[in-house]
């Protein structure tokens, strides 16, 4: 059950963020430049921008600390993963691989007959 859950927020992280983009696109063209910009256009967005960057640096950080301890392969697809799409992307779907490599070296559990 843990395992479907991360996947669906895996692909839910994926899919909310590129929507934005996409209405970005469409609303403005393909202007990375001022996309960037309006990041830090105000001060709540100057402050939500900063935190977001500094939690995936420190996720980013831990996952390759925490990847190889926990026998999560190819942990390193979440670093593209939180800079090319999010955050939001990147740690449930760190999550996910270390459940599922968790639950790969665990001895199954039989129940009492």
């Amino acid at each position: 059950m843990r395992l479907k859950l991360l996947l669906a927020l895996t692909v839910v992280g994926f899919v909310f963020p590129n929507v934005f983009i996409g209405v970005s696109i469409a609303e403005n063209g393909w202007a990375p430049g001022e996309y960037i910009d309006a990041w830090y256009e105000t001060i709540p967005n100057a402050h939500i921008t900063t935190d977001l960057v500094f939690a995936a640096l420190v996720f980013i950080l831990w996952s390759s600390w925490d990847g190889p301890r926990s026998g999560v392969r190819r942990w390193w697809v979440v670093i593209p993963a939180t800079f090319l799409v999010g955050f939001c992307f990147g740690l449930p779907l760190y999550l996910y691989l270390r459940e599922k490599a968790i639950g790969e070296t665990e001895p199954a559990v039989v129940a009492p007959a």
